[in-house]
């Protein structure tokens, strides 16, 4: 069903912090649900409430503040959620089964990594573009991995980047193995590529992909998971593999239109991630619309959200309420469970 959720922000501090053990299945085993943070299995909308705490929405019925608090206002890197700009879809660390929060506050030097803990997102690590907290120099190539020249404007830190998000793997999400997650940013006006690094101090990679040198400014990053569906390659040697990989979208802020930029693989380059549909943000494939941002300042993706397996959109409109498009799929040739539309949200 189509979902619109009522959002209240009256600052009251409602459920408790983090506490709920991982998704297992009947052996025992955790399985990776990407987008949730409260390690219920389910994905989590993240919304600030009045008093500036962040919370986990999910249910209908409910509002940001009978959401479960993840994190006080205090834990900010300003001292308030309201005014940060916060992105989650697996983590940058190995080995971790739900999600960690990664912040930006505009005009920053650093991001940082919440980890998810039994007391909320409460303690961080700060790192710079080479994702150490120590800076230092990186290097560029482009999107097919070609050595470039860093453009200036990259610098060295984040303060030149506008918008960051954990888009999740762009190689393969499984869910019984986590994923380190990539991020997307657009710096300066430029779509780049954020690999994950080596191990938990080196959280990113000192090379960094341009994906792309045109104009990404009058577009919100969305990360909805690997919303192609699944991607089947042969490379040269006969060998077959089957991934899920990241997709991204983005909302078009001058009409309202969602768009989307598949993530696949190339069979003429022994299969190897090809980001080639990322290189204009105009030519993504038109999915939906009507997302106005003046009727939904904010607009984003945590995955399945109705529990039907598809990715679905969301946005938040300036009275607070939270309106979920549900994802749908066809199944076209070579891209089994793609996202091609969203159903009508359920009237307010």
């Amino acid at each position: 069903m189509p979902r619109l959720i009522a959002l209240v922000a009256s600052g009251a501090l409602g459920l408790g912090l983090l506490g709920v053990p991982a998704t297992a299945t009947a052996a025992g085993e955790q399985v990776v649900t990407y987008g949730d943070v409260t390690r219920d299995g389910l994905p989590d909308i993240l919304l600030p409430d009045g008093a500036g705490d962040l919370r986990a929405v999910q249910d209908a019925t409910g509002t940001v503040d009978t959401g479960q608090l993840v994190s006080y206002a205090a834990s900010s890197p300003t001292g308030t959620w309201q005014d940060v700009q916060f992105t989650h879809r697996g983590t940058l660390r190995g080995g971790i089964y739900f999600d960690e929060l990664i912040t930006h506050i505009a005009g920053g030097q650093q991001l940082y990594l919440y980890q998810n803990s039994a007391t909320g997102f409460s303690s961080s690590t700060s790192f710079y573009l080479n994702g150490s907290t120590i800076q230092g120099a990186v290097t560029c190539v482009d999107g097919v991995g070609s050595a470039i020249a860093c453009p200036p404007e990259l610098g060295t830190d984040w303060s030149n980047a506008t918008q960051v998000l954990a888009v999740g793997s762009v190689s393969n999400e499984t869910t019984g193995t986590p994923a380190r997650t990539n991020l997307v940013a657009v710096i300066g006006t430029k779509l780049w590529l954020f690999s994950p690094g080596s191990n938990n101090v080196k959280l990113l990679s000192t090379t960094d992909t341009l994906l792309s040198g045109l104009d990404w400014s009058g577009y919100d990053l969305i990360g909805p998971g690997p919303a192609n569906g699944t991607t089947t390659c042969t490379d040269a040697a006969g060998t077959t593999t089957t991934t899920a990989q990241a997709t991204l979208w983005t909302r078009e802020r001058g009409t309202g239109r969602i768009l989307a930029y598949p993530i696949t693989r190339n069979p003429a380059a022994n299969c190897s991630v090809d980001l080639s549909a990322l290189a204009d943000p105009a030519r993504g494939t038109v999915i939906g619309g009507g997302v106005d941002p003046a009727a939904y300042p904010v607009v984003g993706s945590v995955g399945d959200l109705t529990g039907d397996g598809v990715p679905d959109l969301y946005g938040q409109d300036p009275a607070g309420r939270v309106t979920v498009w549900p994802g749908t799929a066809d199944d076209p040739a070579g891209r089994p469970g793609a996202v091609t539309g969203f159903a009508a949200p359920s009237a307010p």
